[in-house]
């Protein structure tokens, strides 16, 4: 795949190593060292890191195109404070962040930027330009008192590109994507849900929660709500409440919370088949509620108390389990010994052995643009959680959240489920549709004009997706075909068909019969509890 030639001042080395390979994985863009400005063409990319104002004037006076850095380094950044980011309204910047106020994290010693006569301030920082754009008759430079990166051991690039913390990389990745835009693959459309923790179905209220309110202001307010159940609470239903998930599918859905619930369920290493009973139970759980419901619950989990390993993955995956949603940063914590790679929580989605993905999520809170904003941003879905005392105030928390999400743009709310087969990259080249995956199932329809689809190995996550695909393609009036791709290996596709695209691992172990452990009446006792201390705080809330 084409990559633009950006040159870097005074040479690659200038770089942290894990920040450029991030930098490399997300913007279609290969680095060059370039220790003569003078020598560069017109019309070049430089990213100048020297921090010196002599390098910066004669990037100024250049026909370059250029990113400049002014300052060497910054002093710690403060977790528990936070100082508002302002974007200007300018055509220079993403949609995405055209005027914009964003809480940030505040850093200490972040300098302003000197502005000459004819500079454009794009963010201030503490009302102090920190990104100023100096554009010329033929090119533009882009000068940032933000010094990227290093990166300390245990550190990703995440740690500087999240929802509350992004300016060190940000608008480095946002100049980059701009000056390869001819080569860049196209993105899923923004995504959205917002995710409600423990709720059971066995009466139209739970705690805080309202059923009918929230389904009432969802389709009012256009946005989506996932109910993550316990499989444990499956034993019963109200059928109101049933038929009100039924008539509301675009806006109500279902996940599941683990299993019994109990602390770090699917954090615990338990070995290959009492992880595969336990997740086996859960699913079976799950199923008669269905039976019993007519319902759907989408096959993704929320671990309790956001504690997933890999272990568990691997038994949730070969049982046909879709993926998971959980924090960034408790993925990392409960995986610390995995070797992750540089671009872990940058990419659309971070992916476990199998293909197994994991969907970042976020606190819902009043803070949620950044978040929001940089999740887009990134292509990853946008998933907000809480639980049900989150709106123990009233719903005006969620109407908040969902017009930031939808002044973003034109927004597809759906549950996790359809997210993750919608979790992939595509880019068209003459009659080929190149695809690169982020998810262990997908589903994409063909476009007119292509004839052929390759699968491609691209970002941190490609070793994961090395033993390739099942292809299944439907084309009406035909038979179902089905055949294996691996990356690379381009395969036959007509205009108008749809594919399904699924891991080899993926319910691998549906057919084996995997029983699931006995009842534990400690897990019961602890479920029954809990779902009581819910509802009483849901009856002490003044109506």
């Amino acid at each position: 795949m084409q990559r633009k030639t950006v040159y870097i001042h005074p040479s690659v080395e200038s770089l942290d190593p894990r920040s450029r390979e991030v930098l490399e994985h997300l913007a279609p863009v290969s680095f060059a060292s370039c220790a003569d400005l003078s020598a560069l063409s017109d019309g070049s990319v430089v990213l100048s890191l020297s921090c010196d104002d002599a390098a910066l004037r004669a990037l100024s006076s250049s026909g370059l195109n250029y990113f400049h850095s002014t300052q060497h380094a910054v002093g710690p950044r403060d977790e528990h404070q936070t100082r508002l980011l302002r974007f200007a309204d300018s055509p220079l910047l993403d949609e995405l962040l055209r005027n914009r106020a964003i809480a940030h994290r505040e850093i200490q010693g972040l300098a302003a930027v000197e502005t000459e006569v004819g500079d454009e301030v794009l963010a201030q920082y503490a009302d102090r330009p920190v990104w100023v754009a100096r554009p010329r008759e033929h090119s533009i430079g882009h000068i940032v008192s933000g010094p990227l990166p290093r990166l300390a051991a245990g550190e990703h690039a995440f740690d500087y590109l999240n929802g509350y913390d992004f300016i060190q990389l940000m608008p480095v990745l946002h100049f980059l994507r701009q000056a390869a835009i001819d080569q860049r693959w196209t993105r899923p459309p923004i995504r959205a849900c917002f995710i409600f923790d423990d709720p059971n179905l066995r009466w139209p209220t739970y705690g805080c929660l309202s059923y009918h309110k929230l389904a009432d202001l969802a389709k009012e307010e256009r946005f989506h709500v996932t109910v993550a159940t316990v499989p444990l609470d499956a034993w019963g239903a109200h059928p109101g409440v049933a038929r009100l998930f039924r008539q509301n599918v675009e806006c109500l859905s279902l996940l599941m919370h683990g299993n019994n619930h109990t602390c770090d369920e699917l954090g615990q290493s338990r070995g290959a088949r009492e992880q595969s009973r336990l997740v086996s139970q859960g699913l079976q759980r799950i199923e008669r509620l269905e039976r019993a419901t007519a319902l759907h619950v989408d096959r993704v989990i929320v671990p309790p108390h956001e504690a997933l390993i890999e272990e568990a993955a691997a038994a949730m995956l070969s049982l046909g389990v879709e993926g998971a949603s959980l924090s960034a940063w408790s993925s990392r914590h409960w995986n610390a010994s995995r070797e992750w790679p540089a671009t872990f929580g940058t990419e659309m989605a971070d992916v476990l052995a199998g293909g197994f993905p994991l969907l970042g999520r976020y606190r819902l809170t009043q803070d949620c643009e950044g978040p929001a904003i940089i999740s887009a941003f990134l292509g990853r879905p946008i998933i907000l959680s809480e639980h049900h005392k989150a709106v123990a105030g009233g719903y005006e928390l969620l109407s908040a959240a969902a017009a930031v999400v939808n002044g973003l743009g034109a927004v597809v709310w759906s549950g996790p489920e359809a997210m993750l087969r919608a979790n992939y990259l595509s880019r068209v080249e003459g009659s080929s549709l190149w695809v690169a995956p982020y998810s262990c199932r997908m589903e994409l329809r063909v476009p007119e004009g292509v004839s052929s689809v390759t699968l491609a190995g691209l970002g941190g996550y490609s070793r994961q997706f090395e033993t390739g695909f099942r292809v299944i393609r439907r084309t009406p009036g035909t038979d179902i075909a089905e055949q294996h791709a691996r990356l690379g290996e381009p395969f036959e596709a007509c205009p108008g068909e749809t594919i399904t695209l699924a891991s080899p691992e993926l319910g691998a172990a549906q057919d084996q019969a995997v029983p699931g452990p006995k009842l534990s009446l400690g897990a019961l006792s602890r479920r029954v509890l809990c779902e009581v201390r819910d509802r009483l705080e849901g009856y002490m809330v003044p109506r």
